[in-house]
């Protein structure tokens, strides 16, 4: 599985603030791991215990106790971190059922559903218990800790920390178990540390940003609930409100799968899913017909055959077998709230939710099981990106997951294009980030051209390339190793190692052990990626330490010897010279691979480079409670008191951001527009999503492409489109709004010829634009001309 760039820098960091932390030597720290919903938390989680017990600056006797809340998340985590290891590794993965062994080993993860152990539930109390076969006035659970700190420390993980309280958790397990770190994933944290507490290392904190996911493709974009048009479109037929809501979730399923059919897609088949009532039984001892009956009911009479129709329920299972795969047969999945947790579908793209009566309140975790895409990546059909929420709870006890204010709330209000405006279609891009600025599996052929060339060697007979390594100052055969430089190696590196070494007073044997000349060798590698201090050579040691290491061993191996522990021994002892030949070798090989790997990256960003046919206006928009409906502005001229009323708006309603910064700006230009008679219709585009139009241009300051998101498309009554983006103050002069603007004026001559656009100021009162292939900005505006000369 490849990891997405957010994921690789998150695990980096969680990685980093985790040793920072270790090396206090307090215990209990707390490690706040924030990540939204669909960001992949457990595929992180999983890599980052990867790194952990194979990185070579650490080297603790360690194992790691994994806290759930439920059953299904405990096992649905295990078998998710299971899968990701392809069922083997170092990383031993255990459960209740592993009890017997007695303790945990090092780098051993134990996974507990939290019901289980804690006092007051029937199955703690006998875990917990003490028995004739505990020897510490314990019951087995807690000996089984008590067995393992005697031996090394533990680390807890708390998955899906926000399901519970700290100082339950802290009454019943912290104290118990007395970790050295505890880790809380969740994507809303209960509390989160101070930037002193994370700056002095007395907590860690580490976050990642919605849009970063949305970003990268692997969440949707928005998740938009049916509309009050849509309610009362169907209202006019006098229709059930329960059957309301399944006609919009069924008509919405049939919409999606011939988009994506439009895009030759056909392996994936969109899945409703319909959480009935936990409450229903109420309804059947009114003899009223429960949820249940009234959805297959309607399903039924829609033609859905019974295989395609999935049950969830504690008491009933159907077709559930392979409902998970992409091209299922199953269209609609029926469930209560089993799969509302640690759940993963991602062609479920539409969910309908039922209110319960005595208890109405809207589960939040359930939405986030129709965020993900099913192929982690956004489609050029902007309604594939999107999530459909069909409910009938009231907007006030509706709440996405991961809320913050003015962020991720559910989209309430609808805007449709006017019936009378025939849409325009204008070549939109659409980007997904590539760079991990790692080596890159290419490096090993870099390698061994550059080795090559310096020693004179070819891969072939042993006996040939030999004398010539030898000749250039590599001892080969099977050097030793001195005690001595384990004890010498870098303190910040290998803290832990040393650390151990003085505590124990363990003595080193006389020859380097294997499983120390492997560390070393690991440790070695990290260190020469870290350390390199010329910009073309740097490259991210956490991800490309490896791949010289299989650089080196492949090139030994072709050239001097297939025997492992010799060519080990032959590499540390030459890297740990004060004139070491491989570390030269080395230096010249990233040198040459920087350019070589850029280019990868090009083209892999050319990949992921599309180019979508957007029409403009789109034909609806969906805004959060965060919106207001527009329809006049007030007059700031002489005419002040009046009102300018909002008719040439392409959407009908017009919404507009309560407050942002630049909207005194904004509405300025939309009074200009409406009071301009060639002018036919405007648009306002948003600033990010694959629904809106964006250009791509290069960010040269840090050499790095990016999208822009032009504010306004115009188009006027003589047929020219007019593409314009507003600025004010310091924005209109800073560099960035100089790369937007010519790479606007690029991608205008190279489209239409009734095309044009630029950048729009107002210089005391009088609107000016910069619409020229260079752009420059000077306090005369000397190279602008007004607005009104174009419109």
């Amino acid at each position: 599985m490849t990891l997405k760039p957010f994921q690789e820098i998150a695990i980096a960091g969680l990685r980093r603030q985790f040793l920072n932390l270790w090396k206090t030597g307090d215990r209990r720290l707390d490690l706040i791991f924030k990540a939204p919903t669909g960001s992949g938390k457990t595929v992180m989680m999983a890599q980052f215990l990867k790194d952990l017990t194979g990185d070579p600056q650490f080297d603790a006797d360690k194992a790691f106790l994994w806290i759930s809340f439920s059953e299904d998340s405990y096992l649905q985590s295990k078998k998710k971190l299971y899968d990701y290891y392809d069922g083997a590794g170092e990383i031993t993965l255990l459960d209740l059922n592993d009890l017997n062994r007695k303790k945990l080993e090092k780098n051993n993860v134990f996974f507990i559903n939290w019901q289980k152990v804690k006092t007051s539930t029937k199955d703690g109390r006998k875990l917990r218990r003490e028995t004739e076969k505990t020897e510490f006035d314990r019951g087995i659970f807690d000996e089984f800790i008590i067995r393992t700190q005697k031996e090394r420390d533990l680390i807890l993980i708390v998955d899906e920390a926000h399901t519970q309280t700290h100082t339950e958790l802290a009454a019943e397990i912290v104290e118990l178990i007395d970790p050295r770190i505890k880790i809380y994933v969740t994507a809303t944290p209960k509390e989160e540390p101070s930037y002193s507490d994370v700056e002095h290392h007395r907590a860690g904190f580490i976050e990642i940003e919605r849009d970063e996911v949305v970003e990268d493709g692997l969440i949707k974009e928005k998740v938009v609930t049916q509309t009050k048009e849509d309610i009362d479109r169907f209202s006019k037929k006098e229709i059930d409100q329960d059957k309301l809501l399944l006609e919009l979730a069924y008509d919405k399923r049939l919409e999606l799968k011939e988009y994506y059919e439009k895009l030759n897609i056909d392996y994936i088949n969109p899945l409703v899913l319909i959480q009935l009532p936990n409450d229903d039984i109420a309804r059947k001892e009114t003899l009223d017909k429960s949820k249940e009956e009234i959805v297959k009911g309607f399903l039924r009479d829609k033609g859905i055959k019974d295989h395609e129709i999935a049950v969830w329920l504690s008491e009933k299972k159907e077709n559930l077998e392979y409902v998970e795969k992409s091209d299922s047969d199953v269209n609609f999945l029926i469930f209560k709230q089993a799969a509302a947790t640690g759940w993963d579908c991602p062609r479920a793209q539409v969910l309908v939710m039922f209110r319960e009566i005595k208890n109405p309140t809207f589960h939040t975790q359930t939405v986030g099981r129709i965020l993900r895409m099913p192929e982690a990546k956004h489609y050029e059909i902007p309604d594939l990106n999107i999530g459909y929420l069909y409910t009938n709870y009231e907007r006030n006890q509706i709440q996405l997951p991961d809320r913050k204010q003015g962020k991720n709330k559910p989209f309430i209000f609808q805007s449709k294009r006017k019936e009378d405006i025939k849409p325009i279609t204008l070549e939109s891009t659409l980007l997904s980030r590539t760079d991990y600025n790692d080596l890159g599996w290419k490096f090993q052929f870099t390698f061994e051209r550059v080795a090559d060339e310096f020693f004179g060697t070819r891969e072939g007979p042993v006996w040939d390339n030999v004398p010539k390594i030898k000749d250039k100052g590599i001892e080969t055969g099977k050097p030793i190793i001195p005690n001595k430089l384990i004890v010498d190696a870098e303190i910040e590196d290998y803290d832990n190692f040393v650390e151990e070494i003085k505590n124990k007073g363990e003595d080193l044997e006389k020859d380097i052990s294997r499983n120390d000349l492997e560390r070393t060798y690991n440790l070695l590698c990290f260190n020469i990626i870290a350390h390199q201090e010329e910009e073309n050579k740097k490259f991210a040691p956490e991800r490309s330490w490896g791949r010289l290491k299989s650089a080196l061993n492949v090139w030994f191996e072709k050239r001097i010897t297939p025997y492992r522990e010799e060519y080990y021994r032959v590499i540390v002892r030459d890297l740990l010279k004060e004139d070491s030949v491989l570390r030269r070798i080395i230096s010249k090989a990233l040198e040459k691979h920087k350019p070589i790997r850029q280019k990868e990256v090009k083209e892999k960003e050319i990949r992921r480079e599309r180019m979508l046919s957007l029409e403009i206006p789109r034909e609806q928009l969906f805004f959060t409670e965060d919106y207001e409906e527009i329809s006049e502005l007030k007059q700031t001229t002489i005419d002040s008191g009046k009102t300018i009323k909002i008719s040439k708006n392409a959407m009908q309603p017009f919404y507009l951001a309560k407050s942002y910064k630049g909207k005194e700006n904004e509405t300025s230009f939309i009074r200009y527009l409406e009071q301009k008679e060639s002018v036919e219709w405007w648009y306002k585009s948003g600033d990010s999503g694959s629904e809106n139009f964006a250009i791509k241009y290069v960010d040269k300051d840090e050499d790095k492409e990016k999208l822009f998101f032009p504010d306004w498309i115009i188009k006027l009554k003589n047929g020219k489109i007019l593409i314009l983006d507003t600025k004010q103050g310091l924005t209109a002069k800073s560099n960035d709004t100089k790369y937007k603007a010519e790479a606007l004026q690029e991608w205008i001559n190279k489209n239409k010829k009734d095309i044009d656009g630029g950048i729009v100021v107002s210089v005391s009162g009088i609107w000016k634009i910069n619409n020229n292939k260079e752009y420059n900005w000077d306090p005369n505006y000397s190279e602008w001309e007004n607005l009104d000369e174009l419109i």
